[in-house]
C-alpha cells in the first residue's frame, strides 16, 4: 500500500476493519501484529469483533492512531501477509 503522505495528517486516528474465518486464530494474529507496530495498542480497549450472520466469518474493528507513513505501510503489509486475514479495509 503506497501512502501519499501529503494527503494524511499525522498522528492519524483511524479504524482498521479486518475479516477472516471464524475458526482461525485471527484475533491472536491481529493482537500480535498491532502490538508489534503500535506502542499504545491495548486489545481490550481498542479491538472489537462481530461474527457474520452464519457464523462462518468474523470481523474485527481496531481503533488505532498511526504516527507516520512507515507505520501505516508496515501494518498493512503485515496484515496482508497474515494467512488468517481474508480482507482488510
Amino acid at each position: 500500500m503506497a501512502i501519499k503522505e501529503h494527503l494524511w495528517e499525522f498522528p492519524h486516528a483511524m479504524q482498521l476493519k479486518i475479516m477472516g474465518a471464524a475458526d482461525s486464530p485471527l484475533e491472536d494474529a491481529l493482537i500480535d501484529i498491532l502490538t508489534t507496530h503500535l506502542e499504545d495498542f491495548e486489545a481490550d480497549a481498542h479491538l472489537t469483533s462481530k461474527p457474520s450472520s452464519k457464523g462462518t466469518f468474523v470481523s474485527f474493528t481496531a481503533q488505532v492512531v498511526m504516527r507516520n507513513r512507515e507505520q501505516v505501510e508496515a501494518i498493512y503489509k503485515a496484515l496482508n501477509e497474515c494467512p488468517h486475514v481474508k480482507m482488510t479495509i
